[in-house]
């Protein structure tokens, strides 16, 4: 857009806007800025405890011991696990069972590699927590490239026979802008190539986020053009 050819009412709208943006962004992301808060001894301690289950929990998930990553688990048998590239929750032993064994008698992974940290954790009750954490992870399935990535994630633990246990997992990655976005400022594009495939990439994501809009947003916006946030 050339802002030296709109007529001067345009022009100042147009800059007010961008001006509004970026104002606006920079905003969020003050607002959103991850911060060290004070946490108590009692839910540092805690953290302390979910991250030792969390070491022994990788270890043997990065020996592809789903014996005892199951053994990990509440045993009430009615586990919840959300992974992000399932497309629904799994619900129940049988489903877990199939997650870590999709087919039967054939090795999926050539290899795998998670690393926990950032735990933050807080009582529900005596015997159950609810942590957040980073998951860091590389992949290798047969016949394919290895890949790498990294996911937010929140966990209800069970504690059993005073240790603590597994009872729901959720992998909650960012939005999609949001996740490449950082992928890309993490590798930044070098070549004529590269550059033009972050291109192409960010393009196909502006317009699969603009093609998922609800036709009637546009009228249920419009019915609040007067609406004003309330504090």
């Amino acid at each position: 857009m050339d802002l030296l050819k709109l007529p001067v009412c345009r022009r100042l709208a147009t800059l007010t806007a961008l001006l509004f943006t970026l104002m606006s962004s920079a905003h969020a992301g003050f607002h959103f800025q991850e911060r060290d808060a004070v946490i108590g001894p009692e839910e540092q301690q805690l953290a302390t405890e979910i991250s030792a289950f969390l070491e022994a929990y990788a270890a043997a998930y990065n020996n592809q011991d789903y014996r005892t990553v199951k053994g990990m688990w509440h045993s009430d048998g009615n586990p919840i696990y959300m992974a992000e590239e399932v497309p629904f929750p799994l619900y129940g032993q049988d489903q877990l069972n199939n997650y870590f064994n999709p087919v039967p008698g054939r090795q999926i992974l050539e290899g795998i590699f998670n690393r926990y940290s950032a735990v933050r954790a807080k009582y529900i009750t005596p015997e159950v927590a609810v942590a957040t954490y980073r998951l860091d992870y590389d992949i290798k399935i047969f016949g394919m490239p290895a890949t790498g990535g990294w996911d937010r994630v929140m966990a209800v633990f069970v504690r059993e026979a005073g240790d603590w246990r597994l009872s729901a997992y959720t992998e909650a990655p960012m939005g999609p802008v949001t996740m490449v976005k950082k992928m890309m400022q993490a590798v930044p594009a070098e070549t004529p190539e590269q550059k033009a495939a972050y291109a192409t990439t960010k393009a196909t994501l502006k317009q699969l986020t603009e093609a998922a809009v609800e036709p009637g947003f546009a009228a249920f916006v419009a019915e609040r053009s007067d609406l004003e946030p309330v504090h």
